[in-house]
């Protein structure tokens, strides 16, 4: 009895974590993170962007399977915000430097060819990542532009 029910429960698992897999591929690339008008302008420019090759998870996403989860929660709440109009909660991307890191420091194996960090006279990327400053408080705008709809008189929004 208790075998059945702990394999029921194991099959029961593994078929919803395949499930999520599959959905989890199905909704990680960059034109279906661009279907949303709110993501699109950005999409946009990311295409002329050094990181045209990197998919939009492989920045704006914690690593691990957990990541995955947490992604993909944010997720849900973005179309939440999109299908309701309700944009009280501001939606901040989330980028990690351990995701920089891991390519630019060629720990990645997926892009062989990224841009390896190096000290130079003007920056020593040693001290920055000793002192646990942000690759974004430089970078910021690599990945594509920021803030595309964040205009000095701030009458930017996005268009419904």
């Amino acid at each position: 009895m208790w075998k059945k029910i702990i394999l029921s429960v194991a099959l029961t698992f593994v078929g919803f974590y395949a499930l999520f897999q599959v959905g989890y591929y199905a909704t990680s690339t960059p034109p279906f993170c661009g279907s949303c008008h709110e993501v699109n302008k950005y999409l946009i420019s990311w295409q002329t962007s050094a990181h045209k090759d990197v998919n939009c998870l492989d920045c704006h996403q914690p690593r691990g399977e957990l990541g995955k989860f947490q992604a993909k929660a944010r997720g849900l709440n973005y179309v939440f915000q999109h299908f309701s109009g309700d944009y009280t909660i501001p939606t901040k991307a989330i980028v990690s430097d351990q995701n920089c890191l891991q390519c630019h420091l060629g720990d990645d194996k997926s892009f062989p060819n990224a841009a390896k960090l190096k000290n130079t006279p003007q920056v020593d990327h040693y001290q920055t990542i000793k002192k646990a400053q942000s690759c974004l408080d430089c970078h910021r705008a690599t990945g594509h532009d920021i803030d595309i709809y964040l205009t000095r008189d701030l009458k930017g929004r996005k268009q419904l």
